[in-house]
């Protein structure tokens, strides 16, 4: 399975939110499309992910899965602000 993602700025909590996913899935490959590029320590960490910056992340990543799955590859494609521990906020 593919994991695509999309965000605004890849950082660490969002590595560790995918980390875990991986940990309970069958993700053979991460591809992040996001606004700006990642800083160095959250790049190193995720080395063997790929990452592409363009000024429109969801529609970007959203093209990237449609073609992959007319391939036929198992896709997920995950908003990241709403994904894993960025997901669970206080919404009082």
């Amino acid at each position: 399975m593919i994991f695509v993602g999309f965000t605004h700025q890849f950082g660490r909590v969002d590595y560790n939110s995918i980390e875990k996913y991986k940990r309970s899935s069958n993700v053979e490959r991460v591809v992040i499309f996001c606004r700006k590029e990642p800083v160095d320590k959250v790049k190193e960490l995720a080395k063997d992910y790929e990452f592409v910056v363009t000024s429109n992340p969801m529609k970007e990543a959203k093209n990237f899965a449609k073609k992959l799955r007319e391939k036929g590859k198992k896709v997920v494609v995950e908003d990241l602000q709403d994904f894993g521990e960025r997901a669970i906020r206080d919404v009082c």
